[in-house]
Parts: C-alpha cells; structure tokens; sequence
C-alpha cells in the first residue's frame, strides 16, 4: 500500500469538512453524533440521510449510497477518484504532486489545458478590457446577457486581428499546445489564430477546465458559429455545454424535490436559462444528441426534460431523441416550445414563469410516442400492424424489466393488441439485435445501489469484518489470527481482507486503495458502519463512547467468525448429502452408500461439537 501513505490524500481529507461540503448540496441538520437530510440521490420525503463528520463518512439508510467525502464529491460531480482529490486539494490549498501518469503524454496534456485556459483569459480580457471588445459587449447586450452572466460564463471575445491569439500562446511556450487543440492554425513558419472576430464561449468539463470553444459572429454572415476540432481534450460526441455551471444546480434540484436537467441546443439557450433562474440547463456541443452525452448528464440526475422545437420537425425531433434516451437507459421528458421561439427567446420575451408552466407541463417521451403510434394504429390491420411493430422496436431498448414491463402494457392497452405478443416480439426483435452498449456496459459493470443489510448472514460478515478492520486498526491482529478470511465465499473480499489486516494504516491513510479494490455497494456498506451507532451511547464521554464501540465491534467479530464457519460446515454438510444421494440412486459397491451417509452423521455431530 506503500504510494497511497505519502500523507497527502490524508491532509486532504483532514481539511475537507464533510459537512461543508455536504451542505453545499444538501440542506442538513445535526442530530446526535451525526447530522441529516434528505438524500440528494433518490426522492424521500423523510430524511435518511446522515453524515458523520468525526469519522468523515456520509450514508444513506434508504439506498444504501455512502462514504467519505471523496465519494461524495464523485457521485454529485461525476469525477474519478483523481479528480475530486485534486477538486478538494484546490478547494482547500493542498498541494498536490503531478498526475500519477509520466512521460511525455501526461506533460502534453498539461500543455494542452494550460493553453486553453490561456485563451479563455486572453478572449476575456479582450471582451472587458480593450476597444476591440466594444462591439462584442454592445452584440451581449442586444441579446439580454447581464455582465454578471457573461463573467460566470468566461464569455470572451476573438480579435479580428490574425495573429492575436497565436502570439500570446508562443510568449508562453504554448504555440503547439494550441496548434493541438485547435486554437492557432499553421501556415508554413508562421501561426495564425482559428477563431477571429467572434464572441468566444469556453466549453468546460466538469470540473471547470477549459477543453474547447464555440465562437459565434457578431453579424449574420456565415458560417454563424465555428467549434474547436476534435482533440485529445475534447470529443463533441461526449461533451456538454454548461455542465460546470449547471452541475451544482442539478444537484440542489434534486434535494429541492425536482430533481431535472433542462437539455437545450444552443450556447445562448443556456446562458438564457442560467439568467432566468434555470440554471440546470445545459446543450449539445454542435452535434446531433448522444448516448455518452446523456450518460455524462444522468451522473447527476435520471430526470432530463428536453426542449424541441413545437413544430412538425420539433415532434419528429423528439421521436429520434427517445430512441437515444432508451440507450442510455433514460425515459426522458419534453417540453416542445410554441412556434417561432426557441428557449433563449422565448424566456427573454414571454418570461421565467412562462417557462415554468411548459417544465411543468413536460411529458415523457415515450408516453408521446405511444400516443403517436396509437393514433396511427386507428385505421387498417396493415397500420395496426406497423404500429405494434415500432413499439415493439422501441421496447427492445429498454432494459430496465420494471419499465418494460410497464410501457408493455401501456402499449398494448393503446394499440389493442394482445400483450404477450407484444412482449413476445419486443423479446424476440432484442434477442436478435446486438445488445445496446449501455445493457453491455452495465452488464460488465453492474453498480447497483447498495441494500443496507441486505444478503444473507455469510455476505453481511464479510462485508462486516472488512468494515470492522478497516474502520479499527487496533483490531486487525484479531481478525487475521481468526482465520476469517479463508472462510469467504467472495475472494477478492477475502484478499481485501488479508491485505488490511497486514498494515496498521489508518482508514483515512487508505482512501484511494479501498475506492480501487471496493465497489460502491460494498463502500455504501463500510459506511453505515462507519454512521451508524453501534451502541447507546447517551450521556457518555469520548473515551466510554469509543472504548464501548470498540467492544461491540470485537463482539461482532466473533458473531462473524462464527456464521462463516457455520456457513462453510453448511455448505459442505449440503455437498455430502448430495454425494450420498447420488450413491443411493445408482449401483454402487457394497458399504458404498453406508460410508457416504455415516459421513453425513460425522459432519453433522462435528459441528454440533
């Protein structure tokens, strides 16, 4: 475990105050040891949610999600568990070493961001602070963007001028980082900058780095908008405008009770949106909508309302978007915007409430769809006919039983058609196609939420005795003599376990080993240990409070101990009555079938012993 005890994943978590950073995105109160709210990560109406800030664990006792702040950070930002240790490391001032990868790579990639950022600062500072900038503040404010918006949003302007840009880069050493992603173009010895004359919009991930830019004119000449290429920072096809802005948003909607994501077209939707206090919107990258986008976006909620136009094209729009919804393993909702307005305008002119009435008035998707085919489905057999087998088509995608079970027969409800052959070719049409990369994906990386004490007694003591010798070093010595880990069922959980007992580490040491060797369930787990009371300890002081948790967990050691060995006894008393079985049904030797059941008798005196 040597990397992981340099100190410095433990300094982080020692500044980062877990209820801080919870209580930016949930609303929380102390109770007890530990304070609550509702949980940020499903719908309750009763607070199951809990944070223990002594151990820096959080857990919710509803769905199961828990862990330290570090998890916490990856679930509502959809991070890695480098990222949000360098988002908190920022946060909180600690000084990190350079990214784990070396060589010329990593230094590229560091050249790369470096130099989006540059240019970010650079088209900003030509915005608000030059008279090149004029006409780009007078083009911002013509379209309703308040300055407070245009900041928030890095909004900068391009100089007409061919060279600006590629000048500033190579001042820095930064002229072929920028060549890479797009920013300066090369015409033989010279460098002359990509984007020119154009109010500049920073596409940032996540964690707010630059990757890319859309630059629009200031006029109605074409082409009206120019994106950065394709580069090693940035894929169109999975890349979200305004996620950064929005993410924090996303998640205070959902402890607020609407939970949503608003998806929109266009840079100026979203800014439009932002200002008008719908600040959960975000929109494509100047590509048609994708799997990986909405997979990107369902990290932070599974409710996303998009917006269409509300003419034909606009229904037709939303009928290719659901097909895209159902691989990513989302029902989606729309709002279809009256004619003649898209959601920039149409917020700017008929105003915030207006807006809302179509959020609330949103439909899904595939309630649109079925009503659509139903309505096609009115007229001869034939139509009928066609009807079923588009929805049949549609329900292949689903992979979710609950939801296809229930769209089944809705669908069938609608067309008149007999359920089970709908269900039937919906079946056969998914049996015969390719699986859709989200069930392949989620079948070679099921992350289901976690169940609190759910499986039987053998899986709770060995997720048990993990959490018990991770959470008290002190008792490692005793877990490793008890021969525990010889007993699991689950290996890789037996080899977390041997491994563990063989450091003194604290937990806080162990951060990322146990995020590379534990999955999320197991970790939401390991943290109603860690937020859960284990005794009564009302009216005691930290010494009784920690000496009586401490023999309750040497108690729940032996209790786990025991049912793994009783488990194992179990399950080899069951392989010699089903040896003994299969003696007795066929011709055996003689005494054969004596000699198999006394040792059935045998076993079973030896564990009564």
């Amino acid at each position: 475990m040597g990397r992981l005890g340099d100190g410095k994943i433990e300094e982080v978590r020692s500044r980062a105050d877990i209820v801080e950073i919870v209580g930016a995105h949930v609303r929380i109160r102390r109770a007890g040891r530990n304070f609550v709210g509702l949980c940020p990560f499903h719908n309750e109406k009763t607070p199951s949610f809990s944070v223990n800030a002594e151990r820096g664990f959080f857990h919710c006792f509803g769905c199961g999600v828990g862990g330290s702040v570090f998890d916490f950070i990856m679930r509502v930002e959809g991070l890695t568990f480098p990222e949000a240790l360098r988002s908190l490391a920022r946060k909180y001032g600690v000084t990190l070493p350079e990214h784990d990868q070396s060589g010329p790579a990593a230094g590229e990639r560091e050249a790369m961001l470096k130099a989006s950022e540059v240019a970010a600062e650079f088209f900003a500072h030509v915005l608000w602070n030059t008279t090149d900038g004029a006409p780009a503040r007078e083009y911002l404010k013509s379209r309703g963007v308040s300055v407070e918006t245009a900041r928030a949003f890095i909004i900068g302007f391009a100089p007409s001028r061919p060279a600006s840009l590629a000048k500033s880069l190579e001042k820095r050493g930064l002229r072929e980082a920028g060549i890479k992603v797009g920013l300066v173009k090369k015409d033989g010895d010279a460098a002359y900058d990509m984007f020119r004359g154009r109010v500049m919009f920073p596409i940032r991930d996540a964690q707010g780095r630059v990757l890319a830019f859309g630059g629009r004119v200031l006029d109605a000449s074409l082409p009206k908008y120019i994106n950065s290429p394709e580069s090693p920072l940035y894929s169109k096809a999975r890349t979200l405008y305004g996620l950064f802005e929005a993410r924090q948003a996303i998640s205070s909607s959902a402890s607020s009770g609407k939970d949503r994501a608003f998806l929109v077209e266009g840079y100026f939707d979203v800014i439009a949106l932002w200002q008008a206090e719908f600040k959960e919107a975000v929109a494509g990258c100047g590509t048609a909508l994708t799997v990986e986008q909405l997979r990107a976006l369902s990290r932070y909620t599974k409710n996303v309302i998009a917006c269409f136009d509300g003419d034909a094209a606009g229904r037709k729009a939303s009928m290719r978007a659901l097909e895209i919804f159902l691989q990513a393993g989302l029902l989606g909702r729309g709002i279809f915007i009256p004619s003649g307005f898209d959601p920039d305008t149409f917020v700017r002119e008929r105003g915030a409430a207006a807006f809302a009435e179509l959020a609330d008035k949103s439909e899904l998707l595939v309630d649109y769809f079925l009503s659509e085919q139903a309505g096609q489905a009115r007229g001869s057999i034939a139509e009928r006919a066609r009807a079923a087998q588009r929805v049949a088509e549609m329900l292949k995608l689903v992979d979710d039983p609950f939801q296809f079970d229930l769209l089944a027969r809705k669908a069938a409800d609608l067309l008149s058609i007999g359920e089970e052959v709908l269900r039937k070719e919906a079946r056969s049409r998914q049996s015969r196609s390719t699986p859709s990369r989200y069930a392949r994906d989620r079948a070679a990386s099921a992350n289901p939420p976690a169940t609190p004490g759910g499986g039987d007694a053998g899986s709770k003591a060995e997720i048990g005795l993990v959490a018990i010798a991770l959470l008290h070093p002190e008792l490692r010595a005793e877990i490793a003599q008890s021969g525990a880990s010889a007993n699991f069922e689950e290996i890789r959980l037996g080899g977390v376990l041997a491994d563990l007992c063989r450091t003194d580490e604290a937990y806080t040491a162990l951060e990322q080993w146990t995020a590379e060797r534990l999955s999320a369930e197991e970790q939401g787990r390991i943290s109603e240990f860690a937020v859960g009371p284990l005794t009564d300890d009302t009216g005691d002081d930290d010494t009784q409070k920690n000496l009586k948790e401490l023999e309750k967990c040497r108690a729940l050691v032996n209790d786990y101990v025991v049912a793994l060995d009783r488990r194992r006894r179990g399950r080899e008393l069951g392989r010699l009555r089903q040896s003994a079985a299969e003696v007795s049904s066929r011709e055996s030797e003689p005494g054969e079938a004596a000699a198999a059941a006394q040792a059935v008798i045998a076993h079973r005196r030896q564990g009564q012993g």
